[in-house]
């Protein structure tokens, strides 16, 4: 593993995605502008963003940095793990802090066309119960990141409207999109690295908001190349309706492990099953 700088970025890689109703306007940038033969269409780029910041299996130590309007923090640590399984997207993540949901470990399998099927198992119950994955765009564990960032991404989820040559400390492209599945915002606009199609920033709007509400951001520098994959091990997110932050660190990041198919199971969380790299 290492660190990525502006100036290593030399292999192309892969991140993000976008779509709308109306006449897609792309505007244009010459070969010049990125120093890329052509103009990349909207689509390819985000196909490429979205096979880069998804398609890996990894395993890592996720911390949660919880800070209200006061600045006052929270933490929430777990171990997650994730792989696709026939197309599909599995991925088990188990809370170690704080001591009072220690243990709490929530499944989660992707589903094509409808809600994906998702289980949490409850140490105080000692049962595994079913929950519903309707409502993608609420709070995970109360921070500001949604169970849709948690979610892979797909290209046919959103119609791009928009394509811009951008800079972000270094060249970039802007792609704005419209949903066309059920999120719980109205647009969104990603920002991607030219060079290896990292996504640096994620821009969230509400309908006839010309500002974004929720805005995510990740440093270069807090990005790793693993396994040909670029990937942040460090990610802010910001919530300006609630005027909240939440910072996100990966930490052990592991791409390619060697992972159980059946580690993906509800038999998994009714054992209690270690997930790897686990600590008692």
């Amino acid at each position: 593993m290492r660190h990525i700088g502006p100036a290593s970025l030399l292999s192309p890689f892969t991140l993000f995605v976008l779509t709308a109703p109306l006449t897609l306007a792309i505007s244009t940038a010459s070969a010049d502008d990125h120093g890329n033969p052509g103009e990349p269409r909207a689509r390819d780029l985000l196909s490429e963003a979205f096979d880069n910041r998804y398609g890996a299996n990894v395993t890592a130590n996720i911390d949660l940095i919880l800070r209200n309007a006061s600045g006052q923090a929270r933490v929430r640590k777990f171990r997650a793990a994730s792989k696709k399984i026939d197309g599909r997207t599995h991925s088990i993540g188990r809370l170690v802090w704080p001591e009072y949901l220690r243990g709490m470990t929530i499944l989660t399998i992707e589903a094509h066309e409808r809600s994906h099927d998702a289980f949490v198992y409850l140490p105080s119950l000692q049962k595994v119960r079913r929950i519903n994955t309707s409502q993608r765009g609420d709070a995970f564990l109360g921070s500001d990141v949604t169970y849709e960032d948690l979610e892979r991404r797909r290209v046919d989820e959103y119609e791009p409207v928009s394509l811009t040559a951008s800079d972000n400390g270094e060249p970039t492209w802007t792609i704005g999109a419209k949903p066309l599945v059920d999120f719980s915002y109205d647009r969104v606009e990603f920002v991607v690295a030219a060079a290896d199609h990292a996504i640096l920033e994620s821009r969230y709007y509400k309908r006839n908001s010309d500002d974004p509400y929720r805005v995510i951001t990740t440093d270069r520098s807090d990005m790793v190349e693993q396994g040909g994959y670029v990937l942040p091990t460090r990610m802010v997110v910001r919530n300006s309706m609630r005027g909240t932050s939440t910072e996100v660190l990966f930490r052990d990041l592991v791409v390619g492990p060697n992972i159980d198919d059946k580690l993906f199971s509800v038999s998994t969380l009714e054992r209690r099953r270690s997930l790897p790299g686990e600590r008692p």
